[in-house]
């Protein structure tokens, strides 16, 4: 009887959560939840994450579902390389996260916006903007892996606009983040850009020592980071009259995947220096049909002048050098080069003036602010804590009395007779739920706790599971609990269980994903949202 009451009981329950849930927009919540399956896989697999946000029904979504809708949606197509998308719809989500994101995803709306201009529109100038953008919004971030993408294409699209120092000092950074993130092939290919650019500027020692430095790290290296950098290294050598040195790099493979047939160029010099023109002529008209980008024709221009210089063919000489002035004025033209250098020069300079002035137009009245606020925070917090303290213990003293009551109760009626047979089963119905609370107070909350110490996965948790782990840490460590009241502004459950991994017991980024059940992305995104509720 009792056991069929107590299963009534949990099944109204049941109906009357399933209800409250479809009465508050289950469908939002689903969509939340494709949408958050999207971003985890989208950085490695963007067609899984393209097939699961087909699945999500547009209509009737909130804005901030919209917003991330548009930057997920974006951020697939542009790693799928759909030349066809345009920025509406990221410039919705960038609308909506300078008024109400963190630093991340406006950072990541900012950058990938600026690759659609960049790739899709053609628009270096507007990409650089959004590029800078990006930049300072995530300086403040621990994320080398969006560092590192924006500083790459801010290097890049300054080389497009043949701003040749920018080009370098962005080159430098992009190989900084390289070293932080300890990846062989980024490591390569930044040792090449930078080397690219000092040979720009006509520092060929420099560029040499790069390019040196670079090869330490090409062994780990994949296939056509290794085959361009295989390809600059011949280049150089070429440069410096050793021909044969130069030919070894220029392998059938490297010929085949340097980037931009940068060995064929190699080559045809090669070709050229032995006094075989034909072959180099054959070389150079052939790239000249192939490359497509206009910086690369550029330089095919001028190798076939050469060529015809030392033919003697001045005529035909001449024609490549008017094309190559052509496509020079058309790129200065398109880029506007000096202006785009004037102002990201102006943009930055204005940045860390408004910085210097945050920081320092405040700072008395900051500092008696922060005083006062943080004596306050101690004070109330102190008082939160002792005062939840005491209705913990008093709730568990109660209970614990009234346990003993109830026991005595139930023995002395059921010496009583029979008739008492209702009383008896209320007694012990209330006997069971002091006891169950107490366990799950407790208990629970210890279990739970053991099992993120064995670094085990708890993903599968009830949310009372969660709350019992919290407010179990709550009295084991009340200091720690303090600080995290002061720091913090309206966490969730699951956001403090973070807080306790990454705090308490020191798990790195790897370990807590692992207890989450999720994607690595998804730890740095929850680390995001809790540090925007910072106080």
């Amino acid at each position: 009887m009792h056991a069929k009451r107590i299963g009534m009981k949990r099944l109204m329950f049941t109906v009357m959560a399933v209800g409250l849930l479809m009465a508050c927009g289950g469908g939002s919540t689903d969509t939340m939840r494709r949408l958050q399956q999207a971003e985890d896989v989208v950085e490695e697999h963007p067609d899984s994450a393209a097939g699961l946000l087909s699945q999500v029904v547009t209509t009737g979504m909130t804005e901030e579902e919209t917003a991330l809708y548009g930057l997920l949606w974006t951020m697939a197509e542009y790693k799928k390389a759909n030349y066809s998308i345009n920025d509406s719809l990221i410039s919705r989500s960038i609308d909506y996260y300078d008024r109400h994101g963190d630093k991340w995803h406006r950072a990541s709306a900012y950058y990938y916006r600026g690759g659609v201009k960049r790739h899709m529109m053609k628009n270096v100038p507007e990409a650089i903007k959004d590029y800078k953008t990006a930049e300072g919004l995530a300086e403040g971030l621990d994320d080398w892996q969006l560092k590192s993408k924006i500083d790459e294409q801010l290097a890049f699209t300054n080389y497009f606009s043949q701003n040749v120092v920018l080009t370098l000092e962005y080159s430098q950074k992009f190989l900084r983040d390289a070293r932080m993130l300890n990846d062989s092939s980024m490591v390569v290919r930044a040792h090449q850009m930078v080397a690219s650019s000092y040979e720009q500027l006509d520092e060929k020692d420099s560029a040499f020592v790069y390019l040196l430095r670079g090869l330490q790290w090409i062994d780990g290296a994949d296939e056509r980071t290794r085959s361009n950098m295989m390809a600059a290294v011949a280049d150089m050598y070429q440069q410096q009259k050793d021909l044969q040195r130069a030919e070894q790099y220029l392998t059938d493979e490297v010929l085949s995947r340097s980037l931009n047939k940068t060995g064929t160029l190699t080559l045809a010099d090669i070709r050229m220096a032995q006094g075989r023109m034909d072959e180099a002529e054959s070389l150079l008209k052939n790239a000249l049909q192939e490359m497509k980008q206009a910086m690369y024709q550029m330089l095919v221009c001028s190798h076939l002048a050469q060529l015809y210089e030392k033919r003697g063919d001045y005529e035909r000489a001449y024609a490549m050098r008017l094309r190559h002035d052509e496509i020079s004025d058309s790129l200065v033209k398109a880029n506007d080069s000096q202006r785009m250098a004037q102002w990201q020069q102006q943009y930055d300079e204005e940045r860390q003036a408004k910085e210097f002035y945050r920081r320092t137009s405040w700072m008395l009245g900051l500092i008696i602010a922060l005083a006062v606020v943080v004596a306050l925070s101690i004070a109330v917090g102190t008082w939160w804590h002792r005062r939840k303290v005491r209705r913990l213990s008093f709730r568990l003293d109660e209970d614990a009395r009234r346990i003993s009551e109830l026991r005595t109760k139930i023995e002395l009626l059921e010496k009583s007779g029979a008739e008492n047979g209702q009383e008896i089963a209320r007694l012990k119905e209330e006997l069971e739920s002091r006891m169950e609370r107490i366990s799950g107070t407790l208990l629970i909350g210890t279990q739970m706790y053991s099992q993120l110490q064995q670094c085990q996965c708890i993903a599968e948790a009830t949310a009372k599971e969660q709350q019992c782990l919290v407010d179990y840490f709550a009295q084991l460590r009340p200091k720690r609990w303090q600080e995290w009241e002061r720091k913090y502004s309206g966490l969730s459950t699951a956001q403090y269980i973070f807080l306790i991994m990454q705090d308490d017991l020191h798990y790195d980024d790897e370990a807590i994903a692992a207890a989450l059940n999720v994607k690595r992305t998804s730890v740095r995104s929850m680390r995001s949202r809790i540090k925007g509720r910072e106080r």
